[in-house]
Parts: C-alpha cells; structure tokens; sequence
C-alpha cells in the first residue's frame, strides 16, 4: 500500500512540471507575439519530458494537448491580432504528435532493454534461477519488512570433480536433477543459484525444533545414486540453516553465515548443520592466521622459548626444546598448538621453521661465546626434512656461523610417520652421520610410532605426557617401566615428557629415566630467564 502511494505521489509530482512547463512555454508564446516568434518550439522541452516519465501515452498526450494550446486559439501576431491558419497549426500539432510518439517509443524501448539486462544480471544464465544478486536484493526487503525467515544453503562438494569426468550435457543435467529435487520438496519457497555448485533456498514458513530432520530427509531424493554409461555418480551435499530471527544482521552476513554453517563436520560427508557462531569465529582466526603469518615473518612477530631437559645421571641440563611462540600485539593470542596446525596445513610452516632456526643459530652462537654450551631440538616436519633444497639451506646457515652440528637436534612425531617413511629414514640417516641428533616424539601413543620404531635410528625416545599424567595408576607404572627398558636395549636414551610433579620424578628416576622434561622443572623461558636458570641450576633443589 505505501509503494502504491509513493508511487501515486510521484507520477502526481510529475504530471505537476509537465503542466508547469506547458503553461509556462503558452504564457510565453503569447507575451513574444505570438507562434511567428519562434518560441513554441519550448514546447518540445514538455513533450520530451512526458515522454519520459510516462513513454509513448505522455509524449503523445502532452503533444496532443500543447499542440492544440498552440494551436487554434494561439495568434500568429498578437500585436496585430492576426490569428493563425488551420493549416499552420494541424501541421505544427501533427510534428508534435510526431516528437511525442517517437521519444515515448525510444524511452519506452530503452527502458525495456534495460529491464532485460537488469533481469539477465539476476539471473543464472546456466540454470535459469535468481543468482546472488537478486537473492541479497529479495533478502534486504525481507529485513526491512522485519519477516521471519530461515536460509538453508545447498553445497554440491563433489561437483567439481565428478565434472572433471562426464560431457557438458550430463553435468547440466546433473545440476537440474539436484534443482527439481529441492523444489520439489520445498514448493512455494524461492530457490537461488549462488554458483553451479551452491543454491540457496529461502523458507518463509518452518519448525526450527525439526528443520534440520526434515532438510536431511529431503537430501534422500538429492544424493540418490545417478546411473549414467560411465557408471554410477553418488553427490556429497553439505546443507548449511542459519535463522533471521536469531540473527538481527545485514543481507550478505546473513547470506554468509548460511555457507559459514555447511562448512561444519567432514569435508566429504552429507550431513545438515545449523550455523555455530563459535565455529564462524574458529574459522575467522584460521583465516587471519593463515594470511598473516608471512608478514607476522618479516615483522619479526615469532620469537623463541627454551624449556630446559634434565639428565638425571649427570644431574645438569643436557639440552633444550626449542619452542615458537608469536607476539601478536594487541591482537588475539593464538598458542603454538594452532598457529603451527595452520602453517602446516596451508605450506607456510617452513616459513617459521626457517625463522625458529634462524634466531636460533643466532643464540647458539651467542651462547657458544659465553661459554655456554648447550644442545637444542626443534620439530620438523615429514615435508621439510625431506626437503632437499630445505635441508642445504640448514647446511648453509650453520657452516656460516660456525655451529657443531651436534647442538641441534631434530624432533620427529607419530604425523611424520604418515609420508614417504623409506625416504625419511634415509634423510634421517644422513642427518645423524652429519652429527645431528635424531628424537621420537610423542613416543608410545601411536601404532605407527611403534610400527616404525625399529626402522627410525633414533637417538632420543621422548615418552608422551599421557603416560606421565598417569603414572599414579598400577597399569601405567608397569607399561611406562617397560617401555624403558625397552628403549634401553636399543641404545636409546629415553626422555620423560610433561613432568609436573616431584613424585612423578621420583618414580621416573627409579625406572632409570635418563632425562626429565616439564613444569616441575622449568616452563619454556625467554633467552634472558633460560641463561639465569641454567647459571643457577642445582638439581638438589628439586630431588632434596
């Protein structure tokens, strides 16, 4: 009803200036002299004007009517009260009536082309439905009507590659058996293309408490089994449900929450989730993360902790871990455990490998000048240390500041295991006859850990801190007493992890533990807190 009016408003408004222009231009017609002067021509500027706003009925109206006020009773000289000839004026009235028709048409054709482009431009020209476009301009008058209403947003995941192997026609048709499949389930709801592998379905009438069971029923008729020459094709449909009243946000956050919401559970499983503002802001700091981390690189943002190792035969601190940590200002903390999960997965850990190693040959050199002499490991991955071109690169750093290559030791865990296990056994091999020592991470919790064990040459064992936190159980004492015998009779030296307690210590001291890492010892410390410790160290403040 307010359009209707809004729209009554401004044709009124506009049928004012057509009156305004055509009284004005006869009031000047006649204060000139009339038609000889020339001054009726103003007239076009009217018939122009009308037709367009109202096309071919008010370009010709408006000629019509101003042709007939500058017609019969409009004199050709007022001074001489001479009056015009019906031929002079039916001729001027049809030249208007001319103007008039042909700018409404030409006004009247544009606007049609230009209904078509707006039409094309909300349209997927692939499958025939609103795309992206119109759906924000339809979901923006929905929030200013203040309407309830949910999104449900469809994700064909394995699209992409089932295209890779069947003809443009059979992906098309595809594509329409997915589309009929969800109107046919939701009629009378408007379904929209965001791409060729994501629609976006707006319900306007649902029940929250059973959406989600009714979605997943309906995914029944959409991942049905496509039989087609070359075999079967079975789709992966992830469905994303994000509700407006829940959500007092613009169209495209509304619209993005939607496909935030089928990012959730397994990459390449059909499964219906409802939008999780906690997983949106996991998501957000992965994406941040995984942006930054070059820049955080050149900025020199990660810096390096030391947590000291103890050998208990020799009551001293053998070595250390090295650990990266990242000064992030005012941002948002993040720990190691997940800007290095991130690095890992996007390829840039090497990266901060290079700077953890960097800053670390830096200290050792440092350190080596002050006569302190101490041994570090850092972790690497399957991919750096079987990195040619990564391991040259440590090659080169450490010949140009002089390190002994038996400071440094590598740090493997059970993920290494996962790669080219031959070939990083033979990259291992070469690292040790370098002088670099070798340890086995996260020792015992693995069945490729244990798997592999015998066919990794390690030097160091380091028992993973379950077994640490439960050493107060029976069952535990006596498996973690014989994973160090074990260890033993290899040759290996046998690291505890995680050690917080003196009664852990204890126990670990009387299973012959070689060395001992964790809280109850030292946590990781700056450079200017680990040289302290290790000046002050005195194992008897610990064991006494």
């Amino acid at each position: 009803m307010n359009l209707f009016i809004k729209q009554g408003l401004g044709n009124a408004f506009k049928i004012c200036i057509i009156m305004f222009l055509g009284i004005s231009t006869t009031y000047i017609v006649w204060i000139t002299g009339g038609t000889n002067g020339g001054w009726a021509e103003l007239n076009f500027i009217g018939i122009i004007l009308a037709a367009y706003y109202f096309k071919v009925p008010g370009g010709l109206g408006s000629a019509i009517v101003l042709g007939i006020m500058s017609g019969p009773w409009m004199p050709f000289n007022v001074s001489k009260d001479i009056m015009q000839t019906p031929q002079n004026w039916i001729v001027r009235l049809c030249i208007y009536s001319m103007m008039g028709f042909l700018a409404g048409y030409i006004f009247q054709k544009n606007e049609k082309m230009n209904q078509d482009l707006r039409e094309k431009d909300l349209t997927s020209n692939f499958t025939g439905l609103y795309n992206t476009n119109k759906l924000l301009l339809d979901l923006d008058e929905m929030i200013q009507k203040e309407n309830d209403f949910c999104l449900v947003f469809f994700h064909i995941k394995n699209l992409e590659e089932i295209s890779k192997y069947v003809d443009y026609q059979l992906k098309k048709e595809i594509i329409q058996h997915t589309i009929e499949a969800i109107q046919s389930k939701f009629e009378g709801n408007t379904l929209y293309a965001v791409h060729l592998n994501e629609y976006m379905l707006v319900l306007k009438a649902y029940d929250a408490q059973t959406l989600n069971e009714t979605i997943a029923k309906s995914l029944e008729t959409v991942l049905k089994t496509i039989n087609i020459e070359e075999g079967a094709i079975q789709l992966i449909v992830k469905v994303g449900i994000v509700f407006r009243k829940e959500h007092q946000v613009e169209a495209t956050t509304l619209f993005n929450k939607a496909r935030v919401a089928a990012d959730q559970g397994e990459e390449c499983q059909s499964a219906v989730y409802t939008y999780d503002a906690d997983f949106e802001n996991k998501r957000r700091l992965y994406s941040e993360i995984s942006g930054s981390i070059h820049q955080a690189v050149n900025n020199k943002e990660f810096y390096l902790v030391y947590q000291p190792i103890i050998n208990l035969n020799e009551e001293t601190i053998s070595s250390v871990e090295v650990l990266v940590r990242w000064d992030r200002g005012e941002r948002e903390a993040v720990g190691p455990g997940t800007f290095v999960k991130i690095a890992e997965e996007t390829g840039s850990i090497q990266q901060i490998t290079k700077e953890v190693i960097t800053q670390l040959v830096n200290q050792l050199a440092d350190w080596q000048k002050n006569k302190i002499k101490i041994k570090a490991s850092i972790n690497a991955t399957a991919e750096e240390l079987i990195d040619h071109d990564f391991y040259e690169w440590v090659k080169k750093i450490f010949d140009a500041y002089q390190i002994d290559r038996s400071q440094l030791g590598v740090e493997i865990t059970e993920r290494v295991y996962n790669g080219d296990i031959d070939r990083l056994k033979a990259v291992l091999k070469i690292l040790q006859s370098k002088g670099y020592s070798v340890s086995i991470d996260d020792f015992g919790t693995g069945y490729n850990t244990l798997k592999n064990f015998e066919e990794i040459n390690a030097d160091i064992v380091k028992l993973d801190k379950y077994f640490i936190d439960k050493l107060n159980e029976k069952q535990t004492q006596n498996l973690v007493k014989t994973l160090i015998e074990f260890v033993h009779e290899m040759g290996i030296l046998v690291v505890a992890e995680g050690v917080e307690t003196k009664a852990q210590l204890m126990m670990l001291k009387a299973m012959h533990c070689d060395r001992i890492q964790g809280y109850y010892f030292s946590k990781p410390l700056r450079t200017e807190a680990f040289v302290a410790y290790y000046k002050n160290f005195d194992i008897k403040d610990y064991i006494e």
